[in-house]
């Protein structure tokens, strides 16, 4: 009885800590756990108490059980058996314990994640903003510290962490091999993919000679200078309005913003839409991805099943035979590479193009198929592009 009443103290003061405790955290505190205390009355259960991929965390409520079970003052034995089950960890999602969707923390992130919110009502949902290391980065190009996948890999580690249930991503900044353990759970319907230029000018052809173009991107760098090699392509990082502040202090000509991005915001300030067969987007533009744990018990089941009742079959269609060509094509960070494809009447059709990183040489194709052969069809334009380009070599 003594130990047992020393086991839950050192529980109690150790573990209930925050609400936000963390799977990482509650097994450190477990195993500081006096020997004598862990040895004696768990016998062998303590050391497998948490093991990893088990609900942990806020989102899985294991902070909200071990304190149930101390105040009921079960007995450590019943208590380690209870956490070792994950049925009996899972907790039901509800006001005390919302789905918990993690986004990066700009404007235009946490935009997208409230369109998320609002899609998933009335199930009761809060949002985890969170600031990665892509936003704090501003002075060199994105491929040069990682790429987009910089956005992407903390909400990831959050999420595998159980400090959320799921994750909302702009799909164009999720690389094309994501966490293992983890899942796409639905594509929501896509927003407008096309670029924009933004600025006084009502298209490329009519910036002056040698203009200023801001852009982070090198689809887009590439891309304006094989249309118009005069201009001059300076670096713009930054959230959108951080952007257009650089724009209207004179800083650039023009910039080129997505138009989704614009929409989602509402952004009145003076832009064109471009000709996607001038500047074709990048896979995925313009969709959101919803990314939740892969399903294992009651709660990850719940998150999921509510996560999957918002995918748009046409937007994960097209965004699938997208991804499967920049997958196959397999280009580093600096490789400019385009694709767009578009569904009508049961049968998609993909657009493909990859460039040189200074624009002066490209290669272009496309190819149609029925919808269940999404894959099998960027995996063909993909080959189709290497053939013309003369092979990988060409690919940065």
């Amino acid at each position: 009885a003594a130990c047992t009443s020393i086991c839950e103290a050192t529980l109690l003061d150790r573990i209930v800590a925050s609400l936000r405790t963390t799977a990482a955290a509650v097994s450190s505190q477990l195993l500081s756990i006096p020997r004598i205390t862990r040895g004696v009355a768990f016998g062998s259960v303590m050391p497998v108490l948490y093991q990893p991929g088990w609900p942990c965390g806020k989102a899985a409520g294991v902070h909200a059980s071990v304190l149930f079970a101390l105040q009921q003052r079960m007995p450590p034995l019943e208590l380690a058996v209870m956490i070792q089950d994950s049925k009996t960890v899972d907790i039901a999602i509800s006001a005390d314990h919302p789905l918990l969707l993690a986004s990066r923390a700009s404007a235009l992130a946490l935009a997208q994640t409230k369109h998320v919110q609002a899609r998933l009502a009335p199930l009761e949902t809060d949002i985890l903003a969170l600031t990665t290391k892509g936003d704090q980065v501003l002075d060199r190009p994105l491929a040069d510290v990682g790429g987009k996948g910089l956005f992407i890999k903390e909400l990831e580690h959050h999420l595998l962490a159980a400090d959320c249930d799921a994750a909302v991503h702009s799909m164009k900044d999720m690389e094309t091999h994501f966490a293992d353990g983890t899942v796409v759970a639905a594509v929501l319907p896509r927003e407008d993919r096309r670029d924009a230029l933004v600025g006084p000018y009502a298209a490329l052809d009519d910036l002056p000679d040698g203009a200023v173009v801001g852009t982070s991107s090198v689809r887009r760098a590439a891309l304006l200078r094989h249309h118009r090699p005069d201009l001059q392509i300076k670096l713009l990082r930054g959230n959108i309005n951080t952007r257009m502040a650089k724009l209207e202090a004179g800083d650039y000509d023009a910039i080129i913003l997505a138009m989704a991005g614009l929409r989602r915001l509402s952004i009145e300030m003076t832009h064109a839409p471009l000709d996607p067969a001038i500047m074709p987007p990048s896979a995925a533009q313009g969709a959101l991805a919803i990314q939740t744990r892969a399903p294992a018990g009651a709660r990850a089941e719940a998150v999921h099943q509510a996560c999957a009742a918002l995918n748009c079959p046409q937007a994960w269609d097209e965004v699938t035979a997208e991804r499967a060509l920049l997958r196959h094509l397999d280009g580093s960070c600096h490789t400019p590479i385009a694709a767009n494809a578009t569904l009508q009447n049961g049968t998609l059709h993909l657009d493909g193009m990859v460039l040189s990183a200074d624009g002066s040489e490209a290669h272009r194709g496309s190819l149609s198929a029925p919808r269940a052969e999404a894959e099998q069809l960027g995996i063909a334009l993909a080959v189709q592009l290497l053939e013309a380009a003369g092979g990988r070599d060409f690919l940065a």
